[in-house]
């Protein structure tokens, strides 16, 4: 029923009787692979209508773009020798400690395929967690400039919403918001004039399935989308995305013309410096409004006198070496808590 559903949607998406389309469908299919499934998946939905689309309806170029946080393992080598097929994916990666494991930013493609699969494979864990704006970097960086290149006939997208803020760590952890994937949704309109085909896959938080589920079908309709925060659309990605960004680029700039290997801007680099000065100077004024006194601490054999503030609010006593202090509001965090602490009693 669900291959079926994401077929006829995508033949008449590709015949131009409809305009685009989203088949909210279940079970997904991205993991499954030709005689295995997994992951919940049995059919593989978006791979099967891909190769009815090219077979049956002669389509030359096909994009895939897979929006879950897995990895599409079962698309990925369905097209993995395919030119026709572009096969992207952006994913959770981990070095492969992540569920599949696969998607690695060197698989690329085999034989005349080789190029034709991009994996932007997300690395560092939850440390922090990938949000909106290393989803939307991805989209300008890699996604965008190699799908322009390739120029689709049409565009179908494995529609997973479990990077979406509301699942937890073994599901994803990610904080990307559903308003985001609209957005990410209006980019994918501007290629194969506007012939694009979703089909649900991953999401296992009803509310972030729903909320994402809108943004993406208002972006289909052509409705105004509710715009992201200004400081998200001009902030540098995390440094794990980065890393992250810079692998891939630099491998997929072999292929594509059109994707150079990142690196941050001048600028961008200069507004988030001038932003950490700015949250160092918060936080020593935060510091200063506290009760502070200067105590000298007791070293230990063999150690050197070491000068700490010792601050004192209401119950609790917090030690704090001056150098371990960080530029940024969770200071508290990493401070050592020297003495009694009543859990009832707030830190700040």
């Amino acid at each position: 029923m669900a291959v079926g559903c994401v077929i006829e949607l995508a033949a008449r998406v590709a015949s131009r009787e409809l305009k685009n389309g989203f088949a909210v469908v279940r079970p997904p299919g991205h993991h499954a692979e030709e005689s295995t499934a997994m992951g919940f998946c049995f059919f593989n939905s978006i791979a099967i209508t891909a190769k009815y689309l090219r077979d049956k309806l002669n389509i030359g170029k096909i994009l895939i773009v897979d929006l879950d946080v897995h990895h599409g393992n079962g698309t990925q080598q369905a097209f993995y020798a395919d030119p026709s097929i572009l096969y992207v994916s952006l994913h959770r990666y981990d070095e492969g400690n992540f569920f599949p494991g696969s998607g690695a930013p060197n698989e690329v493609g085999s034989g005349p395929g080789e190029g034709y699969n991009i994996n932007i494979a997300w690395t560092g864990g939850l440390d922090p967690p990938m949000g909106d704006v290393e989803y939307l970097t991805a989209f300008r960086t890699v996604i965008m400039p190699a799908a322009n290149e390739f120029d689709p006939e049409i565009v179908l997208v494995s529609a997973g919403f479990d990077a979406v803020e509301g699942h937890d760590p073994p599901l994803g952890g990610y904080k990307v918001t559903a308003k985001c994937f609209g957005h990410l949704t209006k980019q994918l309109l501007k290629l194969a004039d506007g012939r694009v085909v979703l089909a649900l896959e991953g999401g296992h938080d009803l509310t972030a399935i729903c909320d994402a589920s809108e943004a993406c079908i208002n972006a289909l309709l052509g409705n105004e989308l509710e715009p992201l925060p200004e400081d998200i659309v001009h902030q540098i990605p995390n440094m794990n995305a980065i890393a992250s960004l810079k692998k891939t680029t630099e491998i997929q700039s072999k292929y594509w013309k059109s994707v150079e290997p990142y690196s941050v801007p001048v600028d961008c680099a200069l507004a988030e410096s001038q932003k950490q000065e700015r949250e160092e100077t918060e936080t020593v004024s935060a510091m200063a409004s506290l009760s502070v006194d200067v105590e000298q601490c007791i070293p230990q054999e063999g150690s050197r006198p070491i000068r700490f503030w010792m601050l004192n609010k209401g119950l609790s006593t917090l030690c704090v070496m001056p150098e371990d202090i960080p530029v940024s509001h969770k200071w508290l965090e990493k401070v050592e808590v020297c003495g009694q602490h009543n859990s009832d009693t707030p830190l700040v």
